[in-house]
């Protein structure tokens, strides 16, 4: 990584966090709320900046689309994250939310620094991703983690102003839960039926008890500010899911060009597919009017479950397949090439992943 990269990823993760805490003052100080809201938008409008900044200086450092790997996918969701909430508070007032789309964002800027340094530098891109579709088939994805990100935190928000506490508890150790199971999968040599339990087991219980609190009537009159962060969520998912789209169709066209087929049903392409249904089963709910607002929030921070378990828990779980790009525990020097010129070749010839293949094809996005 270059000086400059450098210094531009320093500026936009120290911005994040600073903006954070300028919209937590916010809420803090009556007397100053108003400037300090101000304060805080500038930092994360020179967040947006240093970030854009660093993605095209990395991508004209590298020579090719900058995103092609983990620790670049992590940039590309925080670029996201915070480009997401200034295009929504254009149109929405949604001050409260700021903090935790900083959050948010200084957190994936936290989980990337963590990453070996391998992972920061930039290498040749192994075969499989020498391809026009990656930059067709992934941006996409990630713009529709961010916004999906940006609607379990608005959900969120929604019971918090409808008052449904608890269920907000319940749904937030769900999360925690999620978080600690990827956090420990990346950084510690933890049993992968520990860890999977911890994400699945800790997300059905979270979910299922916050459930089982929200007030037994749909019809308590909500705030202006609850109905105002169930319309973000709503189009939030409305951006989202038209991204996911696209990139579950073109990452099947790009299947078929790599290994000659549509559909492998690989684990983190199924598991992509049970993301889509499940927003394309919120949007459902909400059109028809089949479900209230409240417990359409728990599908939304449940579509967030699934989307974190997407991007990031097929890399940190031990659910492995070919995409299993996140590994990077046990790094190696690897062959700038195949053993042989793809994985469908190589199976081809004897039924089994050569050595070198195995190890390249072990490690990527």
């Amino acid at each position: 990584m270059s000086d400059l990269q450098l210094v531009l990823t320093n500026t936009a993760g120290i911005s994040s966090v600073m903006s954070f805490w300028a919209f937590v003052s916010s809420s803090a100080s009556k007397r100053w709320q108003s400037l300090l809201l101000k304060v805080a938008l500038a930092i994360m409008v020179a967040c947006f900046a240093a970030l854009t900044a660093v993605i095209v200086a990395r991508g004209v450092e590298a020579g090719r689309f900058p995103l092609s790997n983990l620790y670049e996918s992590l940039l590309w969701s925080a670029w996201g994250v915070i480009g997401g909430y200034l295009l929504l508070g254009r149109t929405y007032d949604i001050r409260h939310l700021g903090w935790m789309a900083s959050l948010t964002a200084a957190t994936f800027f936290l989980y990337g620094s963590w990453l070996p340094a391998g992972q920061h530098e930039i290498k040749p891109l192994v075969p499989a991703l020498v391809s026009y579709w990656r930059q067709i088939h992934v941006p996409p994805l990630i713009v529709s983690y961010s916004m999906f990100f940006i609607s379990g935190l608005a959900a969120f928000m929604h019971l918090w102003q409808s008052n449904c506490r608890r269920s907000v508890a319940y749904a937030a150790l769900a999360l925690s839960a999620a978080l600690a199971a990827i956090g420990l999968g990346t950084f510690m040599d933890v049993n992968v039926f520990v860890l999977q339990g911890l994400f699945v087991g800790g997300s059905l219980i979270g979910l299922g008890s916050a459930w089982i609190a929200l007030p037994k009537s749909e019809t308590a009159a909500e705030d202006d500010k609850a109905k105002l962060y169930d319309e973000v969520g709503h189009r939030s998912i409305m951006v989202g899911f038209p991204l996911l789209t696209i990139g579950v169709i073109t990452g099947g066209l790009w299947a078929n060009h790599t290994w000659g087929t549509y559909w492998s049903w690989d684990p983190k392409e199924s598991m992509a597919l049970v993301t889509w249904l499940g927003y394309a089963t919120y949007i459902h709910l909400r059109v028809h009017h089949e479900m209230g607002d409240r417990k359409l929030s728990l599908v939304a921070i449940a579509g967030m479950l699934l989307t974190l378990l997407t991007y990031l828990g097929f890399n940190s779980l031990g659910f492995g397949g070919l995409h299993s790009y996140g590994k990077f525990k046990s790094e190696v020097t690897l062959p700038a090439v195949y053993h042989h010129k793809s994985l469908l070749q190589c199976l081809a010839s004897d039924g089994a992943i050569c050595v070198e293949c195995f190890l390249v094809s072990e490690v990527s996005v």
